[in-house]
């Protein structure tokens, strides 16, 4: 029997943080109980230590409680593979997270995992079931897998007990004769309940999912208005009116469509989701579309940007996001590596003045100009902007590989020095910044952590600004000036995230004080110029 599984609230979260209105929240459970969906996937289950995230991050149960959920309308919620795979005690996590079943609000969980995760959550499968719950598990990635992969996790998922096998077009690369291939494979060794959740790349999401129904697949995902990560998925209202077409399903889609333009073409308004021809070019390339999203919520890229970091994907491999190609995390910054500059040469008690890209710059041009003339700060500035005239800028600062790559001719002809982490970069990378003047500071990236040495810093990201407060502060600089760090919007996520760097960062010991010459988002002191 099929089963229609909207996970809006999950997938569509990773665009606002996971931040839904309770009123959006219970007018779609209202309405998604009225079209028949079957299961909706309320969000995940991350175990964040400190919670920056939305209560769809979390769903707790009183987060759920508080929700006017109808009677016959299941709830599901997903959990990531990689939370658990590198923890230890992975069995007590569980326990510590999920009650059992049934005090629980909770029916369905879904595992996320790459094929190489399937040996190590199958204790979880196990554990989640024997507490009552329906486990499914989202293969991610499928289509890059090999038939003898495909035959092999099936035949390990059929012996873990799971309820439903789910695979994912996570790179929105499929079409729909490799859908059934893809299937066939599956059921040689699967011979339970198989489900799909397509990505709208290539704008072949609901062609998928109806070429899935077609070929035996029982469970299909989709989200309102296409919402969710990069391009999107299958539209619930589209998937609702197939099937009525085709007799399977029946339900008036009235309210439905009252939903998506109170509430979900406002957000589609703001935050632009949805394909365009970067994400269908990934697409073609099998790129991760969460480059392509990342590259879009940055303003500093342009679309010649874009499409010259797509084409460096192509060549260096793109599967895999931030696994050395955008460089915005542990994933590629997790081992030490030193650097051989060392700031405090430079920087010892001195005051330092940092660029970011914000508008403010270009607002109060004149003042900050008067101001540098006047106390004669070192400069840095973020990237490969041009915030002020050449001659008072000391060096850029750069540690994010694809805008290293993108912006690579400007830094060849610059005269300034480029503060990087070249320790960290493969072959691969070097070959392609042969820049005449390269300062090589290390990074090492941990959740949560700061520590400053001579020539590495151990940092919670890779983002430029954290890296920069790096290499001043073991740079032992007297105060940290800014200018254009305006901030994200209130409701993004990378707001959120930079809101905790910050506020961790100036309960450091060694943290230098922080004053703003320009307008900000963030918690920092601002000072008149």
């Amino acid at each position: 029997m099929l089963k229609i599984l909207d996970c809006t609230l999950r997938d569509g979260g990773y665009y606002n943080n996971w931040c839904f209105d309770k009123k959006l929240i219970n007018e779609y459970l209202r309405v998604m109980d009225l079209i028949k969906i079957d299961y909706v996937e309320i969000g995940f289950k991350f175990i964040d230590k400190i919670r920056t995230k939305g209560p769809s991050a979390y769903s707790n149960e009183s987060f759920l409680r508080s929700l006017k959920i109808p009677k016959n309308l299941k709830i599901g919620i997903m959990i990531n593979a990689a939370d658990f795979v590198n923890q230890k005690n992975i069995l007590r996590i569980i326990k510590k997270n999920f009650i059992l079943k049934k005090k629980s609000l909770i029916s369905l969980i879904r595992i996320a995992c790459h094929s190489n995760e399937i040996e190590s959550i199958i204790p979880v499968i196990k554990l989640l079931k024997k507490l009552g719950y329906t486990v499914g598990v989202n293969i991610m990635q499928i289509p890059e897998l090999s038939k003898k992969d495909i035959k092999n996790l099936s035949y390990k998922l059929a012996k873990s007990k799971a309820d439903i096998l789910y695979f994912a077009d996570s790179l929105g690369s499929l079409d729909s004769s490799q859908t059934k291939k893809i299937i066939k494979i599956i059921k040689l060794n699967w011979k339970g309940p198989l489900g799909i959740h397509t990505h709208d790349n290539m704008g072949r999401a609901l062609e998928n999912s109806l070429t899935a129904i077609d070929n035996g697949v029982s469970w299909i995902d989709c989200t309102v208005a296409g919402m969710g990560r990069g391009p999107g998925n299958t539209k619930t209202e589209y998937l609702i009116l197939e099937l009525k077409k085709r007799k399977i399903r029946s339900e008036n889609i009235l309210q439905l469509l009252n939903l998506v333009k109170k509430y979900f073409e406002p957000l589609k308004q703001k935050y632009k989701w949805g394909s365009n021809p970067f994400y269908y070019l990934a697409g073609l390339n099998s790129i991760h579309p969460t480059f392509i999203q990342e590259m879009l919520a940055d303003e500093s890229f342009e679309p010649d940007d874009i499409y010259s970091n797509i084409n460096h994907l192509k060549t260096l491999g793109g599967r895999k996001f931030s696994n050395e190609l955008i460089s915005l995390g542990k994933d590629f910054y997790k081992r030490i590596n030193k650097g051989k500059w060392e700031p405090e040469k430079l920087l010892k008690k001195k005051d330092v003045l940092i660029f970011g890209p914000g508008e403010t710059v270009l607002q109060n041009k004149k003042k900050i100009i008067r101001f540098i003339k006047k106390n004669k700060p070192i400069i840095f500035v973020l990237n490969a902007i041009t915030p002020i005239p050449k001659k008072f800028v000391t060096a850029h600062i750069v540690c994010h590989t694809l805008r290293l790559l993108s912006d690579a001719n400007k830094y060849k002809k610059m005269k300034t020095p480029v503060i990087t982490p070249y320790s960290s970069f493969s072959k691969n990378i070097k070959s392609r910044i042969q820049f005449k003047n390269i300062l090589s500071f290390g990074l090492q990236v941990k959740n949560k952590r700061f520590r400053f040495e001579k020539n590495y810093a151990v940092l919670p990201n890779s983002f430029a600004i954290t890296y920069a407060l790096g290499i001043c502060t073991s740079g032992e600089v007297k105060r940290i000036f800014l200018a254009g760090l305006d901030g994200y919007s209130k409701d993004s996520p990378k707001k959120f995230e930079m809101d905790e760097i910050l506020q961790n960062y100036m309960s450091e010991k060694k943290s230098k004080k922080m004053i703003s010459l320009t307008p900000t988002n963030y918690k920092i002191k601002v000072m008149k110029i």
